[in-house]
């Protein structure tokens, strides 16, 4: 067992625009998405994962 790397849970880097702050959210155990909220004004979203995904794991959003 020590030989096993445990798997790293993927996750996004948003900006949120409407209170310039960074956050890293993690895909919930599901695996269809991400659920974010902007720790200063608390708006929330929710980002699906595509059947194609992307490579790109930095985002702005307003």
């Amino acid at each position: 067992m020590a030989d096993q790397i445990p798997s790293k849970r993927p996750y996004l880097s948003l900006y949120f625009e409407c209170c310039r702050v960074y956050q890293r959210v993690y895909r919930e155990p599901g695996g269809t998405f991400y659920l974010a909220r902007c720790p200063r004004c608390l708006r929330q979203m929710k980002i699906a994962v595509g059947p194609e995904g992307t490579s790109t794991r930095t985002f702005r959003v307003g």
